[in-house]
Protein backbone atom coordinates (compact mmCIF):
# COMPACT_ATOMS: atom_id res chain seq x y z
CA UNK A 1 0.00 0.00 0.00
CA UNK A 2 1.14 3.32 -0.62
CA UNK A 3 -0.18 6.29 1.25
CA UNK A 4 -0.02 10.02 -0.13
CA UNK A 5 -0.45 12.35 2.71
CA UNK A 6 -1.01 16.07 2.31
CA UNK A 7 -2.06 18.64 5.10
CA UNK A 8 -5.41 19.92 4.00
CA UNK A 9 -7.89 19.64 0.63
CA UNK A 10 -7.94 23.21 -0.31
CA UNK A 11 -7.15 24.89 -3.83
CA UNK A 12 -4.05 25.14 -5.03
CA UNK A 13 -1.09 23.29 -7.28
CA UNK A 14 -0.54 20.22 -4.91
CA UNK A 15 -4.52 19.64 -3.83
CA UNK A 16 -5.71 19.77 -7.71
CA UNK A 17 -2.83 17.85 -8.35
CA UNK A 18 -3.36 15.16 -6.32
CA UNK A 19 -7.45 14.74 -6.74
CA UNK A 20 -6.23 14.42 -10.18
CA UNK A 21 -4.86 10.92 -9.02
CA UNK A 22 -7.93 8.58 -8.52
CA UNK A 23 -7.09 6.42 -4.83
CA UNK A 24 -7.41 3.42 -5.05
CA UNK A 25 -6.51 -0.35 -6.53
CA UNK A 26 -4.03 -0.57 -9.62
CA UNK A 27 -2.12 -3.58 -10.27
CA UNK A 28 0.97 -3.12 -8.29
CA UNK A 29 -0.36 -1.42 -5.51
CA UNK A 30 -2.72 -0.02 -3.47
CA UNK A 31 -3.17 3.66 -3.30
CA UNK A 32 -4.66 5.94 -0.33
CA UNK A 33 -4.80 9.83 0.42
CA UNK A 34 -4.72 11.05 3.47
CA UNK A 35 -4.93 14.97 4.43
CA UNK A 36 -4.39 15.89 7.98
CA UNK A 37 -7.08 18.71 8.67
CA UNK A 38 -9.99 19.64 6.68
CA UNK A 39 -11.32 23.63 6.00
CA UNK A 40 -14.69 22.19 5.57
CA UNK A 41 -16.65 18.90 6.58
CA UNK A 42 -15.37 15.92 5.38
CA UNK A 43 -17.40 14.10 2.63
CA UNK A 44 -17.04 9.91 2.55
CA UNK A 45 -14.74 9.16 -0.27
CA UNK A 46 -13.43 5.59 -0.94
CA UNK A 47 -9.63 5.21 0.16
CA UNK A 48 -9.45 9.09 1.42
CA UNK A 49 -9.17 9.73 5.15
CA UNK A 50 -9.38 12.92 6.65
CA UNK A 51 -9.10 13.84 10.40
CA UNK A 52 -11.87 16.46 10.69
CA UNK A 53 -12.57 19.52 10.59
CA UNK A 54 -10.23 21.71 12.02
CA UNK A 55 -6.56 23.70 11.94
CA UNK A 56 -3.76 22.26 10.39
CA UNK A 57 -1.42 23.13 13.25
CA UNK A 58 -3.86 21.43 15.68
CA UNK A 59 -1.75 18.48 17.22
CA UNK A 60 -4.86 16.29 17.24
CA UNK A 61 -5.03 16.25 13.34
CA UNK A 62 -1.45 15.28 13.00
CA UNK A 63 -2.12 12.48 16.44
CA UNK A 64 -5.28 11.20 14.68
CA UNK A 65 -3.39 10.72 11.28
CA UNK A 66 -0.49 9.07 12.83
CA UNK A 67 -2.91 6.46 14.41
CA UNK A 68 -4.60 6.19 11.04
CA UNK A 69 -1.71 5.44 9.32
CA UNK A 70 -0.22 3.12 12.21
CA UNK A 71 -3.32 1.20 11.78
CA UNK A 72 -3.12 1.09 7.69
CA UNK A 73 0.42 -0.14 7.78
CA UNK A 74 1.22 1.21 4.70
CA UNK A 75 4.84 0.01 3.24
CA UNK A 76 5.38 3.27 0.85
CA UNK A 77 4.43 7.06 2.82
CA UNK A 78 4.57 9.68 0.56
CA UNK A 79 4.75 13.45 2.14
CA UNK A 80 3.64 16.60 0.41
CA UNK A 81 4.06 19.94 1.79
CA UNK A 82 5.73 20.52 5.58
CA UNK A 83 3.34 19.57 7.79
CA UNK A 84 2.89 16.45 6.47
CA UNK A 85 6.61 15.67 6.73
CA UNK A 86 6.11 15.97 10.77
CA UNK A 87 3.59 12.82 10.35
CA UNK A 88 6.16 10.73 8.04
CA UNK A 89 8.98 11.70 10.48
CA UNK A 90 6.85 10.27 13.53
CA UNK A 91 5.74 7.10 11.49
CA UNK A 92 9.32 6.66 10.41
CA UNK A 93 10.61 7.22 13.87
CA UNK A 94 7.87 4.46 15.25
CA UNK A 95 7.82 2.10 12.42
CA UNK A 96 11.74 2.53 10.62
CA UNK A 97 10.91 0.04 8.28
CA UNK A 98 8.17 2.38 6.47
CA UNK A 99 9.55 3.83 3.35
CA UNK A 100 9.11 7.75 3.36
CA UNK A 101 9.09 9.52 0.39
CA UNK A 102 9.38 13.65 0.35
CA UNK A 103 7.78 15.35 -2.61
CA UNK A 104 8.85 18.60 -3.19
CA UNK A 105 6.74 21.45 -5.15
CA UNK A 106 8.21 25.12 -4.91
CA UNK A 107 11.42 26.68 -5.30
CA UNK A 108 11.56 27.80 -1.73
CA UNK A 109 10.86 27.10 1.61
CA UNK A 110 7.75 29.18 3.04
CA UNK A 111 9.36 29.48 6.57
CA UNK A 112 12.21 28.39 8.76
CA UNK A 113 9.95 25.74 9.95
CA UNK A 114 9.37 24.05 6.42
CA UNK A 115 13.32 24.56 5.83
CA UNK A 116 14.02 22.43 9.35
CA UNK A 117 11.48 20.04 8.48
CA UNK A 118 11.85 19.45 4.66
CA UNK A 119 15.41 18.97 5.08
CA UNK A 120 15.08 16.33 8.02
CA UNK A 121 12.68 14.53 6.10
CA UNK A 122 14.75 14.58 2.84
CA UNK A 123 17.52 13.11 4.74
CA UNK A 124 15.48 10.31 6.50
CA UNK A 125 13.88 9.80 3.15
CA UNK A 126 14.26 6.63 0.99
CA UNK A 127 13.02 9.07 -2.16
CA UNK A 128 12.80 12.16 -3.38
CA UNK A 129 9.93 13.18 -5.90
CA UNK A 130 10.11 16.84 -7.45
CA UNK A 131 7.34 19.19 -9.53
CA UNK A 132 10.98 19.64 -10.96
CA UNK A 133 14.38 20.05 -11.89
CA UNK A 134 14.36 23.66 -10.54
CA UNK A 135 12.18 22.99 -7.41
CA UNK A 136 15.14 20.02 -6.49
CA UNK A 137 18.13 22.13 -7.31
CA UNK A 138 16.81 25.19 -5.09
CA UNK A 139 15.48 23.45 -2.12
CA UNK A 140 17.59 20.74 -1.54
CA UNK A 141 20.90 22.08 -3.73
CA UNK A 142 22.78 20.76 -6.65
CA UNK A 143 24.42 17.66 -4.67
CA UNK A 144 20.73 16.23 -3.94
CA UNK A 145 19.12 16.99 -7.60
CA UNK A 146 20.61 13.86 -9.43
CA UNK A 147 18.79 11.64 -6.82
CA UNK A 148 14.83 13.49 -7.45
CA UNK A 149 12.94 12.10 -9.59
CA UNK A 150 10.42 14.70 -11.34
CA UNK A 151 6.95 14.38 -11.64
CA UNK A 152 5.08 16.05 -14.41
CA UNK A 153 2.65 18.63 -12.79
CA UNK A 154 0.06 19.01 -16.25
CA UNK A 155 -3.13 18.00 -14.23
CA UNK A 156 -5.05 17.26 -17.53
CA UNK A 157 -5.63 18.19 -21.32
CA UNK A 158 -7.11 21.33 -21.99
CA UNK A 159 -8.28 23.05 -25.35
CA UNK A 160 -7.74 26.23 -26.37
CA UNK A 161 -10.83 28.19 -26.36
CA UNK A 162 -9.78 32.14 -26.84
CA UNK A 163 -10.69 34.61 -29.51
CA UNK A 164 -7.59 35.15 -32.29
CA UNK A 165 -7.34 38.18 -32.58
CA UNK A 166 -5.79 40.18 -29.31
CA UNK A 167 -8.22 42.02 -26.89
CA UNK A 168 -7.38 44.11 -23.73
CA UNK A 169 -8.71 41.41 -21.96
CA UNK A 170 -6.47 39.69 -18.75
CA UNK A 171 -7.22 37.01 -16.17
CA UNK A 172 -5.64 35.21 -13.50
CA UNK A 173 -6.18 32.50 -11.01
CA UNK A 174 -4.48 31.17 -7.97
CA UNK A 175 -4.30 32.04 -4.47
CA UNK A 176 -4.94 36.03 -3.25
CA UNK A 177 -1.96 35.01 -1.31
CA UNK A 178 0.88 38.32 -0.85
CA UNK A 179 3.81 35.66 -2.59
CA UNK A 180 1.27 36.15 -5.51
CA UNK A 181 2.19 39.95 -5.81
CA UNK A 182 -1.41 40.91 -7.48
CA UNK A 183 -0.87 44.31 -6.98
CA UNK A 184 1.87 44.31 -9.64
CA UNK A 185 -0.67 42.85 -12.35
CA UNK A 186 -3.13 45.45 -11.01
CA UNK A 187 -0.34 48.36 -12.25
CA UNK A 188 0.56 46.61 -15.12
CA UNK A 189 -3.24 46.86 -16.03
CA UNK A 190 -3.78 50.20 -14.91
CA UNK A 191 -1.34 51.57 -17.51
CA UNK A 192 -3.34 49.72 -20.35
CA UNK A 193 -6.66 50.57 -19.13
CA UNK A 194 -4.90 54.69 -19.51
CA UNK A 195 -5.10 53.91 -23.20
CA UNK A 196 -7.68 51.25 -23.73
CA UNK A 197 -11.10 51.99 -21.64
CA UNK A 198 -12.53 48.52 -22.83
CA UNK A 199 -9.65 46.82 -21.39
CA UNK A 200 -10.71 44.69 -18.17
CA UNK A 201 -9.07 41.97 -15.61
CA UNK A 202 -10.66 39.15 -14.11
CA UNK A 203 -8.97 37.87 -10.83
CA UNK A 204 -10.13 34.09 -10.00
CA UNK A 205 -9.27 32.76 -6.46
CA UNK A 206 -10.08 32.31 -2.73
CA UNK A 207 -8.86 34.84 -0.54
CA UNK A 208 -6.16 34.61 2.02
CA UNK A 209 -5.85 38.06 3.33
CA UNK A 210 -5.20 40.00 0.07
CA UNK A 211 -8.56 40.42 -1.48
CA UNK A 212 -9.50 43.57 0.67
CA UNK A 213 -6.16 45.81 0.24
CA UNK A 214 -6.75 44.18 -3.64
CA UNK A 215 -9.89 46.06 -3.63
CA UNK A 216 -8.93 49.02 -2.39
CA UNK A 217 -5.98 49.21 -4.71
CA UNK A 218 -8.06 48.59 -7.55
CA UNK A 219 -9.98 51.75 -6.27
CA UNK A 220 -7.06 53.78 -5.60
CA UNK A 221 -5.78 53.24 -9.53
CA UNK A 222 -9.61 53.88 -10.81
CA UNK A 223 -9.77 51.09 -12.60
CA UNK A 224 -12.32 49.62 -9.71
CA UNK A 225 -15.03 49.19 -12.46
CA UNK A 226 -13.15 47.04 -14.64
CA UNK A 227 -11.49 44.75 -12.19
CA UNK A 228 -13.50 41.59 -11.23
CA UNK A 229 -13.00 39.60 -8.31
CA UNK A 230 -14.92 36.37 -9.28
CA UNK A 231 -13.72 34.02 -6.22
CA UNK A 232 -12.68 30.14 -6.60
CA UNK A 233 -13.76 28.63 -9.69
CA UNK A 234 -13.22 25.23 -11.04
CA UNK A 235 -10.83 24.56 -13.90
CA UNK A 236 -14.11 24.34 -16.23
CA UNK A 237 -15.31 27.51 -14.72
CA UNK A 238 -12.13 29.27 -15.78
CA UNK A 239 -11.89 27.95 -19.05
CA UNK A 240 -15.14 29.39 -19.61
CA UNK A 241 -13.68 33.30 -17.93
CA UNK A 242 -10.98 33.16 -20.18
CA UNK A 243 -13.36 33.00 -23.58
CA UNK A 244 -12.83 36.54 -23.94
CA UNK A 245 -9.47 36.70 -22.70
CA UNK A 246 -6.01 37.32 -24.37
CA UNK A 247 -3.61 37.87 -21.63
CA UNK A 248 -2.67 35.74 -18.44
CA UNK A 249 -0.93 37.44 -15.78
CA UNK A 250 1.23 36.43 -12.93
CA UNK A 251 3.04 38.27 -11.16
CA UNK A 252 4.53 35.57 -8.37
CA UNK A 253 7.46 36.07 -6.21
CA UNK A 254 8.07 32.41 -6.18
CA UNK A 255 6.99 29.32 -7.94
CA UNK A 256 7.63 25.79 -8.62
CA UNK A 257 5.91 24.45 -11.70
CA UNK A 258 3.95 27.24 -11.50
CA UNK A 259 0.60 25.00 -12.32
CA UNK A 260 -2.06 28.01 -13.72
CA UNK A 261 0.34 29.45 -16.42
CA UNK A 262 0.78 25.44 -17.72
CA UNK A 263 -3.61 25.78 -17.97
CA UNK A 264 -3.72 29.19 -19.20
CA UNK A 265 -0.89 28.32 -22.51
CA UNK A 266 -2.97 25.07 -23.20
CA UNK A 267 -6.18 27.49 -23.15
CA UNK A 268 -4.46 29.56 -25.66
CA UNK A 269 -3.90 32.60 -23.35
CA UNK A 270 -0.52 34.47 -23.93
CA UNK A 271 1.57 34.56 -20.40
CA UNK A 272 2.64 37.30 -18.82
CA UNK A 273 4.44 36.29 -16.05
CA UNK A 274 7.26 36.65 -13.37
CA UNK A 275 10.03 34.21 -14.99
CA UNK A 276 10.47 32.57 -11.82
CA UNK A 277 10.48 28.24 -10.42
CA UNK A 278 10.03 26.17 -13.59
CA UNK A 279 7.98 28.85 -15.53
CA UNK A 280 11.63 30.45 -16.87
CA UNK A 281 12.49 27.20 -18.37
CA UNK A 282 8.71 27.05 -20.74
CA UNK A 283 7.78 30.44 -20.96
CA UNK A 284 10.55 31.80 -23.52
CA UNK A 285 10.25 35.81 -23.29
CA UNK A 286 9.49 36.73 -27.07
CA UNK A 287 8.23 33.25 -28.32
CA UNK A 288 5.79 31.78 -26.48
CA UNK A 289 5.08 34.33 -23.78
CA UNK A 290 6.51 37.57 -22.01
CA UNK A 291 8.14 38.40 -18.61
CA UNK A 292 6.83 40.48 -16.07
CA UNK A 293 9.54 42.60 -14.88
CA UNK A 294 8.04 45.77 -14.12
CA UNK A 295 4.10 47.03 -14.66
CA UNK A 296 5.30 49.99 -16.94
CA UNK A 297 7.74 47.36 -19.28
CA UNK A 298 4.66 44.85 -19.54
CA UNK A 299 2.13 47.20 -20.42
CA UNK A 300 4.19 48.37 -22.95
CA UNK A 301 5.24 44.64 -24.23
CA UNK A 302 1.31 44.39 -23.70
CA UNK A 303 0.95 47.32 -26.25
CA UNK A 304 3.33 46.32 -28.37
CA UNK A 305 1.01 43.17 -29.55
CA UNK A 306 -2.41 45.08 -29.44
CA UNK A 307 -0.88 46.49 -32.18
CA UNK A 308 0.54 43.54 -33.81
CA UNK A 309 -2.28 40.71 -34.23
CA UNK A 310 0.20 38.51 -36.28
CA UNK A 311 2.81 38.37 -33.75
CA UNK A 312 0.18 37.81 -30.62
CA UNK A 313 -1.45 34.70 -32.87
CA UNK A 314 2.23 33.32 -33.37
CA UNK A 315 2.92 33.75 -30.01
CA UNK A 316 -0.59 32.52 -28.77
CA UNK A 317 0.07 29.48 -31.22
CA UNK A 318 3.68 28.64 -29.19
CA UNK A 319 1.86 28.70 -26.02
CA UNK A 320 -0.18 26.05 -27.20
CA UNK A 321 2.09 24.07 -28.82
CA UNK A 322 4.36 23.88 -25.55
CA UNK A 323 2.54 20.95 -23.87
CA UNK A 324 1.17 18.67 -26.22
CA UNK A 325 3.34 16.41 -25.95
CA UNK A 326 3.76 16.75 -22.40
CA UNK A 327 2.58 13.48 -20.22
CA UNK A 328 -0.05 13.88 -17.72
CA UNK A 329 0.62 14.70 -13.78
CA UNK A 330 -1.80 10.67 -12.97
CA UNK A 331 0.16 8.96 -15.57
CA UNK A 332 3.79 10.08 -14.46
CA UNK A 333 2.64 10.20 -10.14
CA UNK A 334 1.35 6.59 -10.79
CA UNK A 335 4.73 5.57 -12.86
CA UNK A 336 6.79 6.96 -9.91
CA UNK A 337 4.43 4.92 -7.95
CA UNK A 338 4.43 1.63 -9.82
CA UNK A 339 8.60 2.11 -9.49
CA UNK A 340 8.36 2.38 -5.09
CA UNK A 341 6.23 -0.63 -5.24
CA UNK A 342 8.40 -2.30 -7.34
CA UNK A 343 11.53 -1.35 -4.94
CA UNK A 344 9.91 -2.50 -1.69
CA UNK A 345 9.12 -5.79 -3.14
CA UNK A 346 12.54 -5.77 -4.06
CA UNK A 347 13.41 -5.34 -0.28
Amino acid sequence: MIVHVIPYDDIGGVETAADSVPPGPYPAFELRRIYVASVREPRPRPYVYESGVGSENSPRAFARTLRHLLDLRPKVVIVSLWRSCIVGLALKALRPRTRLVVFLHNVKHSNWVDSVLTRLAARASDAILADSTCTAEQRLGRDWAPHVRPVSFLTSRLSQVTPLGPSPRFITWGRLHPRKRIHLALDMFALVHAKRRDARFTIIGPDRGERAMLEAKAADLGVEEAVEFAGPKSIEEIALAAEQASFFVQTSSFEGMGMAAVEAMQLGLVPVVTPVGEIGSYVEDGRNGVWFETPHKAAERVEELLGAPDEFLAMRQAATRTWNDHPLHREDFLEACAMLASEDDQR
